[in-house]
């Protein structure tokens, strides 16, 4: 099955001011609806500040081949040192277009998924990185593909509470890229 690639054009979305949620996600949003089928997802986040050696055509190259932005071993991993405990290959959310929209949660306060996406990274990024993220890459899996992280020993440390719904592994270690349906590229021009 081929990844569906769609570029979106957001050049105002900047972290360095508060963006406006709702009206990128609603962008965003839309272009995801237009572009993939009614399904369940597993949708990755990411920044390509977080790659700074690479551009973003090297990036996007690298995760179509290899199936996730999880290219150099041994790499920290954002959040590694509270998930070590866990087995797990990658932190995603999961996403649902039914009926060719969206579904958004019912406490979301943007009431689009990307924004409140955007609003969490520019947030809770804060936390981890001690500064606000910009998202320029959303991955979309099939959730057959992945299955839910397990810990590595029951004894260990457990991640801040609801945390561990969002780490995952692949089923096929070997074939990542085959659980990929989708990449979003958030363009900043």
């Amino acid at each position: 099955m081929s990844v569906r690639v769609i570029d979106v054009s957001v050049p105002e979305y900047t972290v360095a001011r508060e963006p406006d949620y709702a009206s990128i996600g609603k962008r965003v949003d839309r272009a995801i609806e237009a572009n993939f089928p009614d399904g369940k997802y597993l949708l990755r986040a990411i920044s390509r500040d977080e790659h700074p050696a690479l551009s973003f055509g090297v990036l996007t190259c690298i995760i179509l081949r290899t199936g996730t932005d999880k290219y150099a071993p041994g790499h920290p991993a954002v959040g590694q040192d509270e998930f070590s405990g866990y087995d797990y290959d990658i932190q995603a959310g999961s996403l649902e277009i039914r009926g060719s929209r969206l579904v958004v949660e019912r406490d979301e306060r943007y009431l689009t998924v990307f924004g409140g996406i955007a609003w969490h990274f520019y947030h809770g990024a804060k936390l981890d990185r001690g500064r606000p993220v910009r998202i320029d890459l959303l991955m979309l899996y099939d959730p057959a593909a992945l299955v839910r992280a397990r810990k590595l020993n029951p004894r260990a440390k457990s991640v801040r509470r609801g945390l561990n719904r969002f780490l995952y592994k692949f089923k096929d270690p070997d074939h990542r890229a085959a659980g990929l349906r989708g990449l979003v590229r958030v363009l900043r021009s």
